[in-house]
């Protein structure tokens, strides 16, 4: 066989071929890119491209990989440059516990998100009713209400969206964590599908103002905006929502709505006008912000 050029010898040297080679390779390039975390990253989209658990991939690292393999792992680190979120290439997150399955029709959930569940747990200690009802409005991928249906056995969790595509999504989550009997998904605007009031009522609606969604990160603006517009100064959908929810909370209920932390205030004094006798305040999440509004009847 004739010889290859130097530099074709060169090139067919340096290109990586092993598990490790090509995870090294694929953590370089998202570095350089200034995506953070790159080497687990790495090691996610290449578990991921060959759908191994993190014990095959690190028992398999001296692996070699055909050229077609290696193909696939760049077509999908070449989503992920483009500024398409990990969990939607993955199709995977994590919440509270539960591996939650996502697409582009739904929010993926957050970290700061999990204060709404723990919140409501808490709050379920005082409550001296069973089954607890709850209300999730803008259920999406049904994060907030799996994650209360599978630490509330007594509870009855109604999760609420205007989207058929994020019911889906959510429909898929209640099979896979066997809560078909416990979490119903309706589908229509805030609390309006709600034939009958609740005993908590949460949320994480969206609370960015429409003239800041351009300016949010690729990979937020890969999520649907519908998601995360909530109007001219972000709580246009916040207002709505606090105004249904005088009639859908029981006595002795609480309502828990995410905001931003620049509405604290204004949240405070919109929910005020809807409640003018309840206990109103806000909590702060891991990094000290202002994060959760609640509304105690």
């Amino acid at each position: 066989m004739a010889a290859l050029p130097q530099q074709q010898q060169q090139e067919h040297c340096d290109t990586p071929r092993t598990v490790q080679q090509v995870s090294a390779q694929v953590a370089a390039t998202l570095k350089q890119h200034c995506i953070p975390d790159s080497n687990l990253e790495a090691e996610v989209l290449v578990r991921h491209s060959l759908n191994w658990n993190r014990a095959q991939f690190y028992a398999s690292l001296n692996e070699s990989l055909k050229p077609s393999t290696v193909d696939r792992v760049q077509a999908i680190t070449n989503r992920r440059l483009s500024g398409e979120p990990l969990a939607y290439i993955t199709g995977h997150r994590e919440f509270y516990g539960l591996e939650l399955s996502v697409n582009s029709a739904v929010l993926i959930p957050r970290q700061e998100t999990e204060l709404i569940v723990a919140a409501a747990l808490d709050y379920t200690s005082a409550l001296h009713t069973e089954p607890i009802t709850i209300a999730d409005v803008g259920t999406g991928s049904g994060a907030i209400a799996m994650a209360l249906a599978a630490n509330l056995p007594n509870a009855q969790v109604f999760g609420i969206d205007l989207s058929s595509d994020a019911l889906t999504v959510a429909k898929h989550n209640r099979r896979k964590h066997k809560l078909v009997d416990r979490v119903c998904l309706l589908q229509g605007d805030l609390l309006t599908p709600l034939q009958h009031s609740v005993d908590i009522v949460v949320s994480n609606p969206p609370y960015i103002a429409s003239d800041l969604i351009a300016r949010l990160s690729p990979e937020v603006r890969h999520e649907p905006r519908r998601a995360l517009d909530g109007g001219k100064d972000g709580m246009e959908v916040i207002r709505q929502l606090l105004r249904q929810a005088p009639s859908k909370v029981n006595a002795g209920g609480c309502a828990l709505i995410e905001i931003s932390p620049e509405q604290s205030d204004t949240a405070r004094k919109t929910a005020r006008e809807q409640f003018p006798r309840a206990d109103i305040y806000v909590l702060n999440d891991l990094l000290g912000l202002p994060r959760c509004l609640v509304v105690r009847t």
